[in-house]
């Protein structure tokens, strides 16, 4: 009798810590925009077996971060990334994607990646980023630089080698943050290791224009997510929590309640993380092109070394 007494106590433990954790999540995932799934038809799965054949085991989500001036923008997806978590061999896998790619945007021609979001939103996104790399992608989340903002702080910041000419542009991107939104502004004032908070890492993640361009840029974007996801697989239940808080009202997906609830009660303290930018070194050149009547600058790149680069990282 005592162990079935026992065994009823566990039982009845779990059921309320569970029961707990779905009516926080209930409570604060109605923060989150959330919108229609996407057949894989909506968004030109290029094999729609690729999701029916596909593991539950993993997940592959695509991530927009959005650099918009004001509210209801429609703005381009200044950041383009691809989140593979594979739960069987507990990898997560990040393939940052260049915006400045140019490609066939499906009824708009050739142009830059990133100008698809704009034009059709992440639908159109979805649909760009499947045709030119033959990938089966139907979900996506987006958050604008106000999340990103609220996620680095919900961690408690990041620790980043800052380089000396960073510091000024760091600050510049703090100021313009600042004039669009409102906030504070605490100066980086020195090169070096760093800690930095929410608005400080923004700065850092959006400098473009020095050193290696947007090569360096997406290295730095890469380097404050790591951190961020060491902090996070790491964190005690109550600080997930917290983070889950601060940063849905900043989110939306077409992820749906369940997804994002069986997501987030995983136990990512093994995993390990991967990372990959796209174009991959020796298969591009830098150019111009005219589009919309406006020189820009693009990369020209070799479609398929990319791809099939994407799909061994992806699938080894």
């Amino acid at each position: 009798m005592s162990f079935l007494k026992t065994l009823l106590s566990v039982l009845l433990t779990v059921t309320i810590t569970g029961l707990i954790i779905w009516i926080y999540f209930e409570t604060k995932i109605s923060k989150i925009t959330f919108t229609p799934e996407f057949t894989a038809q909506d968004v030109n799965v290029h094999d729609t077996t690729q999701i029916a054949n596909s593991p539950r085991s993993k997940v592959a989500i695509a991530l927009f971060g959005l650099d918009a001036r004001y509210e209801g923008e429609h703005a381009r997806s200044d950041t383009i990334m691809l989140l593979l978590i594979d739960h069987s061999r507990k990898k997560i896998k990040i393939a940052s994607i260049m915006r400045d790619l140019y490609v066939d945007v499906p009824g708009y021609g050739k142009r830059k990646i990133n100008s698809a979001y704009e034009l059709g939103g992440p639908k159109l996104a979805l649909s760009t980023l499947n045709l030119t790399f033959e990938l089966p992608l139907t979900k996506y989340v987006t958050v604008d630089f106000r999340g990103f903002e609220k996620i680095i702080d919900a961690v408690g910041g990041v620790d980043i080698e800052v380089k000396d000419y960073e510091v000024e542009h760091i600050n510049i991107n703090m100021r313009e943050v600042r004039n669009l939104i409102g906030g504070e502004v605490t100066e980086v004032k020195r090169p070096g290791l760093q800690h930095l908070n929410g608005r400080q890492a923004l700065g850092y993640a959006r400098i473009r224009y020095v050193g290696n361009g947007d090569y360096e840029r997406v290295q730095r974007q890469q380097r404050v997510l790591e951190q961020v996801f060491e902090k996070v697989k790491s964190a005690s239940l109550g600080t997930k929590l917290r983070i889950i808080d601060m940063v849905l009202p900043y989110v939306e997906t077409n992820l749906t309640r369940n997804d994002l609830i069986s997501l987030a009660m995983k136990n990512y303290s093994k995993y390990t993380l991967e990372r990959i930018r796209i174009p991959v070194d020796g298969s591009y050149r830098e150019g111009y092109a005219t589009i919309d009547g406006i020189k820009q600058w693009i990369f020209i790149t070799d479609i398929e070394k990319n791809k099939q680069a994407l799909h061994e990282f992806l699938e080894r």
